[in-house]
């Protein structure tokens, strides 16, 4: 028998195991490549100046890309640099910036993040470089409601630390037996306890292994909690995983809050533009990089605009902050950097998302996350293909026009694969619709009428992202190293002096892993201009 103190001890520290719901992110919410979309509509994000027409140029320093990597990036340089007419000057194939973290926005007033996402506040280089205030974030709730396996009703478990009323409903939901609960202790005393470095350089094992081997949590419970919560963030499944980067979320969220910004989440990286902006960055978009030429001390950058005109950009520093792909390609052309094309590719997850609005009420009246507990058979499968629900107008009320609600469902890659196009080139989205549906309609029965009829629940969008994340485990050079590997050269080869990559597959597949790498080759661009003998561009961990 546990005394008293060491139940409370328990309790407690089970509670904190509530706060995993809360941050599904399919970061999914961190992003740098285009998603892929059907059934949506409307403008998305802030619009910049379109390239002029064909010119040759110079700068100090061109980044090719305008996800929020590359951005961090820019805003590093232009922010530390200690010359006064440093030109730096961003490239970015897409009609605006953002990457994978951006948002459409209906005529109709609703806001469609591309892939569900969420805010983790806690993340480091965030923290460092983003105006909280300014996204104005409003919070989850610490917790999830959870759809088991022959139960009609959502159990729900929130942390009585900080939802007290709800404490009792928590320390006695289904979701987690006696043992598991106990069980928490130990996962929860690691990730509170260990820095972030002191959890990267712990021994790696896949996640699935982790919990069932070293945690000892059963079967049963990693089905109903443990699997939609990590593989909604992760984008696949458990054993392909890496356990430092479960106890690296694990922090993070036990450490804070997870949000949703005002203007969606293309907020944060417009946020990111009006701020690199501010100090002089010149950012160009709907301009696709051709190639990248190395001339002396000098690169030159070719480039199409959206009118077909080519401009060419002499540059001392070239940053690479494409997914990696677009990264190994060009590269691969470079002269001497031909051996590049020879490195295996690194898996990139795909996920999908559809929206739905109607009049209100939600059948989810909580800023809460929903979680598909049902186990295996009934969760990411042709006829159970929803992972996880979120209504995201419940937790910030911008994502909707008022007297409206948005409900969007986050369905994982072997759900979109059941639903491939017979030719192979696509999702069948009006099959996938009415399998969700049904579904969705079986965890809300009092709202299934209206759930079937297209009418009243109006599918507003529906994504597939397909390099959503790069591989975190069991691949060469998986993104999972906390501060980032060295961004001078790519996958173990090195680059010329000048030329550097950066982006979430160079440090850990997550918001803030994109955003240190760009922090980290913008101080190597600073370092060079300062004539440092740095043998690396890495800096330290965050």
């Amino acid at each position: 028998m546990f005394s008293r103190r060491r139940r409370g001890r328990l309790l407690a520290m089970t509670a904190l195991a509530i706060l995993l719901a809360a941050a599904l992110q399919v970061e999914v919410s961190h992003s740098f490549s285009m998603a892929s979309s059907s059934g949506s509509s409307g403008s998305s994000g802030s619009s910049h100046a379109a390239a002029e027409a064909n010119t040759e140029e110079w700068c100090d320093v061109c980044i090719i890309g305008g996800g929020v990597s590359g951005m961090a990036a820019a805003i590093e340089i232009a922010s530390n640099s200690k010359e006064e007419d440093t030109r730096v000057v961003l490239l970015e194939a897409d009609s605006a910036v953002g990457g994978r973290v951006r948002s459409d926005f209906t005529e109709d007033g609703f806001i469609l993040d591309r892939g569900f996402a969420v805010f983790i506040e806690r993340y480091p280089t965030a923290m460092e470089i983003l105006d909280y205030d300014g996204l104005e974030l409003r919070k989850f709730l610490p917790g999830a409601k959870v759809k088991l396996r022959d139960d009609e009703r959502l159990a729900t478990v929130v942390d009585p630390l900080r939802e007290r009323r709800a404490a009792f409903g928590t320390l006695t939901t289904p979701v987690a037996g006696v043992k598991d609960k106990a069980r928490l202790l130990p996962l929860f005393a690691t990730v509170l306890t260990k820095s972030i470095d002191e959890l990267f350089q712990m021994e790696e094992t896949d996640s699935l292994s982790c919990l069932l081997e070293r945690y000892g949590f059963s079967q049963d419970f990693v089905d109903a909690f443990f699997a939609p919560f990590l593989e909604g963030i992760y984008l696949i499944p458990l054993e392909f995983q890496s356990s430092r980067m479960l106890h690296f979320v694990l922090k993070m969220i036990a450490r804070g809050s997870t949000s949703l910004p005002r203007g969606g989440m293309q907020a944060v990286s417009d946020q990111m533009a009006a701020n690199a902006e501010s100090k002089g960055v010149e950012i160009k978009v709907s301009t696709k990089v051709l190639s990248i030429e190395k001339s002396g001390d000098l690169y030159s950058v070719s480039a199409e605009s959206e009118d077909c005109s080519t401009r060419h950009i002499k540059a001392k520093n070239v940053i690479l902050a494409t997914d990696v792909g677009v990264a190994k390609n060009l590269l691969t052309r470079m002269e001497g950097l031909e051996g590049i094309g020879a490195l295996p590719d690194l898996p990139q997850r795909t996920v999908g998302c559809l929206y739905y609005a109607f009049e209100s009420p939600a059948p989810v009246l909580e800023p809460i996350l929903l979680l598909n507990g049902e186990g295996r058979g009934r969760r990411s499968s042709k006829d159970f293909p929803i992972n996880s629900i979120c209504f995201p107008s419940m937790v910030q009320n911008t994502y909707s026009p008022k007297g409206f609600e948005l409900c969007s469902v986050s369905v994982l890659e072997s759900a979109l694969k059941a639903y491939s196009t017979e030719n192979g080139d696509g999702i069948d989205y009006e099959a996938l619709d009415k399998a969700v549906r049904r579904q969705i309609a079986g965890w809300f029965p009092d709202f299934a009428a209206g759930i079937l009829d297209e009418s009243v629940w109006v599918k507003k969008g529906a994504y597939c992202i397909p390099n959503a994340q790069p591989s975190q485990f069991g691949s060469s050079h998986s993104a999972n190293v906390s501060g980032g590997r060295p961004c001078g050269s790519f996958q173990g080869i090195g680059l010329p002096a000048g030329l550097l990559v950066c982006g979430d597959h160079t440090a850990t597949a997550t918001l803030n892993g994109a955003l240190e790498s760009g922090v980290n080759a913008g101080r190597g661009v600073l370092f060079r201009a300062s004539g440092s003998k740095s043998s690396s561009s890495r800096q330290g961990s965050r």
